[in-house]
C-alpha cells in the first residue's frame, strides 16, 4: 500500500530535499563590504554623507572651504531619508523618486560650485580649500551617478 500523496509505500521515510549549502562569504572584487552603497540610492546616501563631512571638516572646524547651504540641506536628507521608516518616507512621495530629485539637486549645485571656483580661481591657495573643494565635486559625481541608476 503507498501513500497517494507522495508515491511513497507506508513505513518507508520520506526522502527529504538536500538543504542548500551554507552561506560562504563571497569575495565581489571592489565591492566587498559596500554593503547598501552599491544601488543609486545607497550612491546618493553616500554622497550626503560626504556632502554633510565636507561641511563639518572644511566649513566648520578649519574654515577653509565654504559648502552652499542648499547642498548642505539636500546632503543631510539624501543621508537620513533611506535611514527613517520607508513606510514613513512614502506617505508623502516614493523614496526612489525622492533620492534621483535630491541626488540630481546635488549634482546641479555641484556643478555650480565647480564654475564659481573656476571663476575665482585665485582663492585656491591653500590645501584645505583643495581638499575641500575636491570632496564636494566628488560628492557632486557620486550623486550623479547614483540618481542617473535610480529607477522610478
Amino acid at each position: 500500500m503507498t501513500d497517494e500523496t507522495h508515491d511513497v509505500p507506508m513505513g518507508e521515510p520520506v526522502p527529504q530535499p538536500e538543504p542548500p549549502p551554507a552561506d560562504v562569504e563571497r569575495d565581489t572584487g571592489a565591492l566587498a563590504g559596500a554593503g547598501d552603497f552599491t544601488s543609486g540610492e545607497g550612491l546618493v546616501a553616500f554622497a550626503g554623507i560626504v556632502v554633510v563631512a565636507t561641511w563639518v571638516i572644511f566649513d566648520v572646524l578649519i574654515a577653509d572651504y565654504g559648502l552652499n547651504y542648499i547642498m548642505l540641506l539636500l546632503g543631510v536628507a539624501a543621508a537620513v531619508l533611506p535611514r527613517l521608516d520607508r513606510a514613513t518616507v512614502e506617505k508623502m512621495h516614493p523614496l526612489p523618486l525622492t533620492m534621483k530629485v535630491i541626488g540630481y539637486g546635488i549634482a546641479l549645485i555641484g556643478l555650480f560650485a565647480l564654475i564659481e571656483d573656476l571663476r575665482f580661481a585665485g582663492n585656491f591657495d591653500e590645501i584645505g580649500v583643495i581638499l575641500g573643494a575636491l570632496a564636494t565635486y566628488a560628492a557632486a559625481v557620486m550623486a550623479f551617478l547614483g540618481a542617473r541608476q535610480i529607477e522610478v
